[in-house]
């Protein structure tokens, strides 16, 4: 009923009467997690894996929910006791090999993959990540049979299936097989397409409430919320956003490579808790100009500690003086909320040729969500990319704060200079750590869905790559051409 509040100081009540409830704690945790509230989440999960030290299902139950606060680590130990107590819970053994994978560790991910489909042979979900993993490992041929097995699989959930399909078009895209990927990637999207509908609906009115916004703001608007931030002791935030699969990570890690900055990657924050706190009340249910304008100075000012409490918190270390860099490539339709509440704020787009970027949307497998469920077809995934864009081009006319654009493409082949770029308007002295950001993701997680190609070295293979598909780019020339050419990639043809 969006009564968050009310609920967490319920939660917390419950715990408090009964601390030796476990379903409580677990219970209490994830939702106050949810609400970034992770300082006292980590307590009670704290609490909670001492209690059940010896209780493999608990230890699960905890594992789970640090890894959903952005604890990682502690997950891992969580996870790792259960494996130590008992091989007969299969998903505590997948979530540790996925952890591990993410940090690289790839043999032994496959190790625990292996002792997972020994206790649980039918464990389609393992079998196809032991399929990616057989792929990092450089057997091709063993990765594509499981991957066509799950494919084909009536037993195999469509969601399994539909990434099986993404894999095997990767793979043929790879080859140079681009006809194909095409037909694979249209396979797995009938999957998704089945599913899509309350998704899509709801996607579908988010947009709405958003546009109207978008509409309703004028420089006006921008100027009085420059003027009302005075009020306030300066902040140094950075926005760094645009749309998926358009350089956003790259750019990021380069960034957060340097000792004066520190980055939150894709956190969901400020979209899904700050921002409509700042304008809902029972007489404004939708974010509109006249909302936003509206919000109390003490009400502002509450939510700007707010954010940078829960962004410290799911970092799980003090921000200080260094510049906040909040890396959210979706973040562009919520830059009004954004400024309003920061309008000292500095914005970094990332840019990248159109064409190559629904493309990249459209070749990817992604949960369905209000987002993703815009790229079950390219042009679908075209039409939102000129939406958003689109909203952009008109906030750069009007808005009063600093923004800079970086191109993906410049980033590849200039990276040091487009660093020294970036770093001069964020107002952080040069440091050639920056150029060794892949030392970094060594040892560091990434949270986006590129976190295996960041790590790799800087390739040039993806710029461009829209010509291989251009029988089937065509139909969207049109929709996409306004942003084509704003954004200096040349004519749309």
């Amino acid at each position: 009923m969006n009564r968050f509040d009310e609920a967490l100081a319920v939660f917390e009540k419950a715990v408090r009467k009964y601390p030796q409830n476990l379903v409580a704690l677990v219970d209490a945790s994830r939702a106050l997690g949810a609400r970034f509230e992770i300082t006292r989440a980590e307590a009670m999960l704290d609490r909670l894996s001492k209690l059940a030290a010896h209780n493999p299902q608990l230890l699960h139950l905890a594992g789970q929910s640090y890894r959903m606060i952005f604890r990682p680590e502690k997950a891992i130990q969580c996870f790792e006791r259960v494996v130590a107590i008992t091989k007969q819970i299969s998903d505590a053994t997948l979530e540790l090999a996925v952890l591990y994978e993410r940090r690289h560790r790839v043999a032994e991910a496959f190790a625990l993959v292996e002792d997972c489909l020994r206790a649980e042979p039918d464990y389609l979900e393992a079998e196809l990540f032991k399929a990616r993993l057989l792929r990092r490992l450089k057997d091709a041929a063993g990765a594509e049979a499981i991957f066509r097995k799950l494919a084909s699989s009536a037993e195999a959930h469509p969601f399994v299936r539909s990434q099986a399909w993404t894999e095997i078009a990767q793979k043929l895209d790879r080859d140079g097989d681009y006809e194909g990927a095409m037909a694979a990637m249209l396979q797995a999207k009938q999957f998704l397409l089945a599913e899509e509908g309350p998704v899509r609906q709801e996607s579908d009115a988010l947009l709405g409430h958003l546009d109207r916004l978008v509409q309703d703001l004028t420089p006006a608007h921008w100027q009085r919320w420059a003027e009302a931030g005075q009020a306030f002791p300066p902040k140094k935030p950075v926005v760094l956003t645009s749309f998926p699969r358009s350089g956003t990570t790259l750019l990021e890690q380069v960034l957060d490579s340097h000792p004066g900055l520190v980055s939150s990657d894709e956190r969901e924050a400020f979209g899904r808790d700050i921002f409509p706190a700042l304008w809902r009340t029972e007489k404004t249910p939708l974010p509109t100009a006249e909302a936003l304008d509206g919000i109390p100075m003490e009400r502002l000012a509450a939510q700007r500690e707010r954010y940078f409490a829960y962004m410290a918190a799911a970092l799980n270390e003090p921000i200080g003086e260094r510049v906040h860099l909040d890396k959210n490539p979706t973040m562009t339709l919520l830059l009004p909320g954004m400024i309003r509440l920061f309008p000292e704020v500095k914005l970094l787009i990332a840019l990248r040729d159109p064409r190559d970027v629904i493309l990249s949307c459209f070749m990817q497998y992604l949960p369905l969500n209000t987002n993703s469920v815009c790229y079950l077809s390219l042009e679908r995934a075209a039409r939102r990319y000129a939406h958003d864009l689109g909203v952009w081009l008109k906030y750069r006319r009007d808005i009063v704060v600093p923004w800079l654009e970086v191109r993906y493409e410049d980033c590849v082949l200039h990276l040091e200079r487009e660093a020294r770029r970036a770093l001069q308007f964020l107002k952080l002295p040069w440091d050639p750590q920056v150029l060794g950001y892949r030392d970094r993701l060594k040892t560091k997680v990434v949270n986006s869905p590129t976190y295996e190609a960041v790590s790799q070295p800087l390739y040039t293979s993806a710029m461009g790559r829209w010509k291989n598909y251009r029988k089937y780019i065509e139909p969207c020339q049109d929709i996409l051409r306004p942003c084509v050419e704003a954004f200096g990639y040349g004519s749309a043809a």
